[in-house]
């Protein structure tokens, strides 16, 4: 099964907007797997004014994302 990370922080609307999201795109054959942004310095370092973000096979796709975006991101 392929691996989606999605970078989050505690208490951030977005990052709930964006888990919304991508539950109601039912994406059966991914496992999404949320990091915290402080889980190390390097997430943070990167993504600290991004999140939330989505991370898959070394690519990155941050907010503002839309539907088709994460579509168009899982496919690449």
């Amino acid at each position: 099964m392929n691996e989606i990370v999605l970078i989050t922080s505690k208490d951030c609307p977005l990052c709930e907007e964006a888990k919304e999201l991508l539950n109601s795109l039912q994406l059966a054959e991914f496992s999404l797997v949320e990091k915290d942004i402080y889980t190390t310095r390097q997430i943070h370092n990167k993504y600290w004014d991004k999140i939330p973000v989505l991370l898959k096979d070394n690519q990155d796709l941050c907010w503002p994302f839309t539907a088709d975006n994460v579509k168009e991101f899982i496919l690449i």
